[in-house]
């Protein structure tokens, strides 16, 4: 579906679209998979100043790669903001394209929203690689206490006398 700005010039008291959209691709993004179960609600009103705002609220769920496995992470948002609607792209407030679908209107307010870095938290996984591993702080203390640093080792036969 699209929003056409003549739709929205002329309005006398809000104009409301309903988002739910079951499954939205979002491509050349290598944070973000893809968006599913998208529900929430845009809508178009004029202030007090006579200025076009919009307002929605979106939830729904990012299918985000893990950043170590690659696995498929489900993260739930839930976004909601109210912005003046303006026509010249280096203006103060949400840059509204003529003719914009509401696919595409969801994806250029969740992309902002996405994050960089995700991790699946697995309890007393530590990874590992070759030639390296990933320890928990009591392995680090147990196996430094058996080490002894070759320099001061000289010191454990020192008596005082």
């Amino acid at each position: 579906m699209k929003i056409n700005f003549k739709d929205l010039y002329n309005i006398s008291d809000y104009k409301d679209y309903e988002v739910d959209e079951e499954l939205i691709v979002i491509e050349n993004n290598p944070f973000i998979n893809r968006i599913k179960d998208v529900k929430g609600l845009i809508s178009f009103f004029y202030n007090y100043d006579d200025e076009l705002m919009i307002s929605y609220q979106l939830d729904g769920v990012m299918v985000c790669p893990d950043s170590i496995t690659l696995e498929d992470t489900d993260l739930e948002f839930n976004i909601e903001d109210e912005l003046k609607v303006v026509r010249k792209e280096n203006e103060d407030g949400f840059y509204f394209i003529d003719g914009m679908d509401i696919k595409d209107f969801v994806s250029y307010i969740v992309l902002p929203e996405v994050p960089i870095k995700v991790e699946k938290r697995k309890e007393n996984v530590y990874y590992s690689g070759d030639g390296w591993t990933v320890l928990s702080e009591e392995e680090y203390n147990r196996s430094s206490k058996k080490e002894i640093d070759p320099r001061l080792a000289k010191l454990l036969e020192y008596k005082e006398e």
